[in-house]
């Protein structure tokens, strides 16, 4: 559903979204706004761009709160073709003089939720502190065009002074800073390849008009559906999507192989009804088509039952889903679904009801028909059951190896040290830019909310952080090292942090010192605290300490005082990367910040105390994200337990099948070969020899296919290696538990009803027969 899902704008097949490409990477990028201005002009396509925003939101009747808003272009709703259900859009006027529309247009999901679906065209509220005139409310369904990512306020850029805070501000006007999305319409009259052309050419102009910010510059056109995810996300959303659909195939697979090999032992039991019918005169046509409508009937109660199953399984995968996980996005049983279930279960009956329904009305059969009922017939050789058995058990253990992958990349994923003290922490996430706190009132707020948690009972100490460790990407800065100014600039990933920030986290200095009181004073020079990897990288063979860099848009240089341990940033598992921590109170522009507090007791438990203090220096503040550390961690590892959890289910119920398959195969041999068995036993057999024919008939197929399948596995779980931590695809471990538990099973399965047929008296089965 993530990729089939659709934002509901005008003909999405002719939108493309715009990426930028520089550096050594390559990787797609947002664009900047300036060098959005300039492409506009010059592109002869239309082009809209918008960014994703946080603001809080008053109006006379309601308390304020944080909603998720756009910044765009003024022609961002023409672009996409979306209309107004309510009023209007933003004219080719507004947008353009900076600060002279303090116009939005709100959801119908807000409309509904905060003002009732009450009249509300020309109503004021307030959007930061900042009054804003509702000019218009967006059709019904249309959020955005990004999947899981809902926008409830769209504000013009002319706006941007009044709707973006802090160091957001800052970034708008910097031609570095890859902050917004483009959004192209082509023409009917154009095509693609004449788009591209002239991104290219804007390029090559922007790359040298602005050589210092634009090096390398390169545009990229995505069709929107393929971009909705975004280019990175999407490449690991479709590995992982694609990994479900193969093991739900392979499972489908093998539940189709059971029930052929059902249906066949089935029809061959009823050779005699058959034989009657069409002795006494029925078509085989009408025969084949009483078989094939058995088989349907079959197909459907599956097909209902299984709709029921996913209705729930759906349900519980949503409730156990984070709320910061597509909150917008929800997955249905819709027309598509039952559709796709209909051409299964069609395709299933096919597939094991038509073939022996066939088989049984075709002249081989006929013929066999009139032989001696214990003549066996050429199926009953059983090399299609023994075909359909390896098959089962190939595919059953392509689902185990999936399975035991994800099991152990999540034992990995648990066992990850994240490079702090991730025990007793406590955290409280706040924008001060809601407010408009200026770059003084900003860092009196932060001391006095640390003054006021050493009185909190419980609470060793406490620091603040524009960023939450491993709670998606921070800062990205672009910098120069002194001393190779003509390098093109690297981009590092940065935070700001307060005083005793890393003795609250649980880093260590390894060189120089942190930040300390007085830091904030020195305006020649900002003062950065880099990290082990960053100072190997950077300045090989030499100690840190006092080295230089500079920052792309900030005049003063940074001077490195001192070296801290590597720890975990963005993700668990990520690879050690460069990274630099600055004073918070030498970048007060910085205005969304998390408050860390180490307690010595359970910290859910100090969580409200610490709440009511902030609360009581500003009970106005918005505080978002109030939870543990622990919490962080359990977001951070849930992707990880979902793979494991789904992959473990399905691997346990292609075992299940395949072991259901094997007994079934081996009760059918059993039950046709009663006569030989009591023979030999009558004729003195011991009970070995008996049913070791049997056995192998079995047990010799699910051999063969569980080495096929380790081979299949082996190689197609290169396509998901990125997907795993700390286990290669061909993990000789997990493909040997997975041989272990099938064969072992399929042993079992095997002699169970092979020794049933031993505890039979050969005289009666003789006497019966």
């Amino acid at each position: 559903a993530l990729f089939l899902t659709t934002a509901p704008v005008s003909n999405p097949e002719t939108l493309y979204s715009i990426f930028s490409k520089s550096g050594a990477t390559q990787e797609p990028r947002a664009t900047s706004f300036q060098n959005y201005e300039d492409l506009q002009q010059a592109f002869r396509f239309g082009i809209a761009a918008h960014v994703a925003i946080l603001v809080a939101l008053t109006d006379n009747a309601g308390e304020a709160e944080q909603v998720a808003a756009a910044l765009v272009s003024n022609n961002y709703f023409r672009v996409l073709g979306v209309r107004a259900l309510i009023g209007r859009v933003f004219t080719e006027g507004e947008g353009r003089a900076e600060g002279q529309s303090p116009v939005v247009v709100i959801s119908h999901s807000l409309w509904q939720r905060r003002f009732g679906g009450q009249a509300v065209l020309g109503r004021t509220i307030a959007i930061n502190t900042r009054s804003f005139a509702i000019i218009g409310v967006a059709p019904h369904g249309f959020r955005g065009v990004e999947v899981g990512k809902a926008v409830d306020v769209w504000i013009p850029s002319s706006m941007h002074g009044d709707a973006l805070t802090g160091v957001q501000t800052f970034y708008f006007r910097q031609r570095s800073a890859a902050m917004f999305d483009l959004i192209a319409r082509l023409p009917t009259s154009a095509t693609v390849a004449e788009m591209e052309s002239s991104l290219e050419a804007q390029a090559h102009i922007l790359a040298e008009r602005f050589p210092a910010d634009n090096k390398g510059l390169t545009f990229d056109a995505i069709p929107l559906r393929q971009a909705q995810l975004g280019p990175a996300r999407r490449a690991v959303w479709l590995r992982a999507g694609g990994l479900l659909a193969v093991v739900v195939a392979l499972v489908l697979l093998i539940a189709c192989a059971n029930v052929a090999n059902l249906a066949l032992a089935r029809i061959l039991t009823r050779r005699q009804e058959v034989s009657l019918r069409l002795a006494l005169g029925a078509p085989p046509a009408q025969v084949r088509r009483h078989l094939t409508i058995e088989s349907a009937v079959l197909a459907i109660i599956g097909g209902v039952t299984g709709l029921g199953v996913a209705w729930g399984s759906i349900r519980l995968v949503t409730l156990v889903r984070p709320s910061s996980l597509f909150p917008a996005f929800t997955a249905a049983i819709d027309g598509r679904v039952l559709a796709f279930t209909a051409a299964v279960a069609c395709v299933v009956t096919v597939l094991v009801g038509v073939g022996p329904a066939l088989y049984m009305t075709s002249g081989i059969a006929l013929t066999d028909l009139h032989r001696d009922r214990f003549t066996a017939a050429r199926v009953t050789r059983g090399y299609v059951a023994r075909l359909l058995l390896a098959l089962q058990s190939a595919l059953a253990m392509i689902a185990l190896i999936f399975a035991a992958l994800f099991v152990r990349s999540l034992r990995n994923v648990q066992l990850i040290d994240p490079g702090f003290r991730a025990n007793n922490l406590a955290l409280v996430t706040f924008d001060l830019g809601a407010l408009r706190y200026d770059n003084e009132r900003g860092p009196a707020f932060v001391r006095r909310v640390n003054e006021r948690m050493k009185a909190v009972p419980g609470v060793v100490s406490s620091a603040v952080a524009s960023h939450v460790v491993l709670d998606g990407s921070g800062l990205e800065s672009r910098i120069r090292v002194a001393g190779h100014v003509s390098a093109e600039a690297l981009g590092v990933h940065a935070q700001a942090v307060g005083l005793d920030y890393f003795q609250t986290m649980g880093l260590a200095i390894l060189d120089g010192r942190a930040f300390r009181q007085g830091d904030d004073t020195s305006s020649r020079f900002g003062w950065a605290v880099v990290n082990a990897t960053m100072a190997e990288r950077i300045w090989p063979g030499r100690s840190a300490i006092g080295e230089r860099f500079e920052i792309t848009g900030i005049a003063e240089p940074y001077v490195v005082v001192g070296v801290v341990s590597n720890s975990q940033y963005e993700t668990l598992g990520e690879k050690t990367q460069p990274f630099f921590y600055i004073y918070y109170d030498q970048s007060p522009g910085l205005k969304k910040l998390t408050l860390y507090v180490r307690t010595s007791v359970d910290p859910a438990s100090v969580l409200p105390a610490v709440v009511r203090e902030i609360r009581g220096i500003d009970r106005n503040l918005p505080l978002t994200d109030v939870r543990t550390m622990s919490d962080v961690l359990r977001k951070a590892t849930w992707a990880a337990r979902a793979a494991s959890a789904l992959l473990g289910s399905f691997g346990v119920l292609a075992l299940a099948l395949a072991l259901v398959g094997t007994y079934g195969v081996t009760a059918f041999f059993v039950n046709r070969q009663r006569r030989d068995i009591g023979i030999r036993m009558a004729l003195g057999a011991s009970s070995r020899s008996a049913i070791a024919p049997i056995i192998q008939s079995t047990f010799v197929p699910a051999l063969v296919g569980t080495v096929c399948g380790a081979v299949v596995a082996a190689v197609g779980a290169r396509f998901v290696a990125g997907l795993l931590v700390g286990v290669s695809p061909d993990d000789p471990l997990s493909i040997c538990a997975a041989a272990t538990i099938l064969l072992a099973c399929a042993g079992a399965a095997s002699l169970l009803p092979a020794r049933a047929a031993l505890r039979q008296d050969p005289v009666a089965t003789l006497r019966g027969e």
